[in-house]
């Protein structure tokens, strides 16, 4: 295991909130990426991921940013580096938690039946695995 996440495993039970309306998760790929303000690496993922959720979003990605910190921690950072995808911070019942999400910036992609099929690192995410996981 890797952080706590297992490959084959559902996507936990949580209450992210999401800092916006929520992206439609129901028949999508998901790429949920944890994340922290004062994570150095994390805030050079953002751009990676505002380019892939620009290019993959009409294909059925839906990219999720989920930090711990608080809402008001996440909010004006979110001002000075946006995310065009979707951030959420966590509710009672926590993904991290769940996950066991120890080291950050950490990716995971949960397919359209709500599997976790593949985690690691947000650089290490290509266009490649991208369409595989979005082919039916």
């Amino acid at each position: 295991m890797f952080n706590g996440v297992t490959v084959g495993d559902p996507l936990p039970k949580n209450n992210i909130v999401f800092l916006s309306a929520p992206p439609p998760t129901t028949n999508n790929v998901q790429l949920i990426d944890f994340w922290a303000t004062t994570c150095a690496p994390c805030r050079t993922s953002i751009p990676k991921l505002n380019a892939l959720h620009h290019k993959y979003s009409p294909k059925g990605l839906v990219v999720i940013g989920v930090s711990e910190e608080p809402r008001e921690a996440v909010v004006p950072f979110l001002e000075k580096v946006p995310m065009h995808y979707s951030s959420a911070v966590e509710g009672t019942a926590s993904l991290h938690k769940a996950l066991r999400i120890r080291a950050l910036p950490y990716a995971i992609f949960v397919n359209r039946s709500g599997t976790i099929v593949w985690r690691g690192q947000p650089s290490e995410i290509t266009g490649e695995l991208i369409e595989s996981l979005l082919t039916p």
